[in-house]
């Protein structure tokens, strides 16, 4: 059985895989959730990380994760939710409402009951709080209007950082990171990339170590709590 383990969700691509080599490679026992199955899972098995597989948008799927990850270990010492859906709101009112359903329950529903059902197995103290990290977006506080329904599941989770910041204290320390343009996806065309990176102050794409290294302030800071770190190159001042 593991102890004082930091759970990552949404870690088999991208920006998560990049936490979770960089938690293990900092010392820390790591469980890594992913959806999909990617040659990236490998990577994490072979470094020795544990990995457990769950779809998040299903309540009853991600109270059977929580069950899952009770039985492989005793005790947490940080919780990052990172897994997230992220596309433009279709036109469709009825492809529209599936959408609205699977970022609610990704970005709000399994934050929510992960944190409630591991709260008591979290190892902390006043002096030395647990922590739980809410990766939101930059969205959350200046939407834009084709992902209304991803930006409003977003502030919602940054909603649920100030509340269980309330509700966790003293033990527990609840924050968020907020990036913007730190990761290019590949269908994002060379003209959006330029457009982006024009309204970026720092004129560059930030890599997921950005990312990384907010987490660690935040794990490393033990005086910090309801508060959000926006990691964005200073595009959220000029983003249209």
């Amino acid at each position: 059985m593991l102890e004082n383990a930091v759970l990552i969700t949404g870690a088999g691509r991208r920006i998560g895989l990049h936490i979770a080599k960089r938690l293990f490679d900092d010392g820390h026992t790591v469980i890594a959730h992913y959806r999909k199955y990617t040659d990236d899972i490998n990577i994490l098995t072979d470094m020795g990380i544990t990995v457990i597989q769950a779809d998040l948008n299903h309540s009853n799927k991600i109270l059977q994760f929580v069950a899952n990850l009770k039985t492989c270990c005793l005790s947490f010492r940080a919780i990052i939710h990172n897994a997230s859906s992220f596309e433009a709101t279709s036109e469709n009112l009825s492809k529209a409402a599936i959408q609205f359903d699977n970022f609610f329950n990704v970005h709000m529903k399994a934050p929510f009951l992960i944190n409630q059902s591991l709260q008591f197995l979290m190892v902390g103290e006043i002096n030395d709080p647990a922590n739980i990290i809410h990766i939101t977006d930059i969205n959350a506080k200046n939407p834009t209007p084709i992902f209304d329904i991803y930006g409003a599941t977003k502030a919602g989770l940054h909603n649920l950082t100030l509340v269980l910041a309330k509700k966790f204290a003293p033990t527990i320390k609840v924050n968020s990171i907020a990036p913007g343009p730190v990761l290019f996806a590949e269908q994002h065309s060379g003209q959006t990339r330029g457009q982006i990176l024009n309204e970026t102050l720092l004129a560059k794409e930030g890599g997921a170590e950005s990312v990384y290294l907010a987490i660690k302030s935040l794990l490393t800071n033990p005086f910090i709590t309801g508060s959000s770190i926006t990691v964005d190159g200073g595009r959220r001042l000029t983003k249209s």
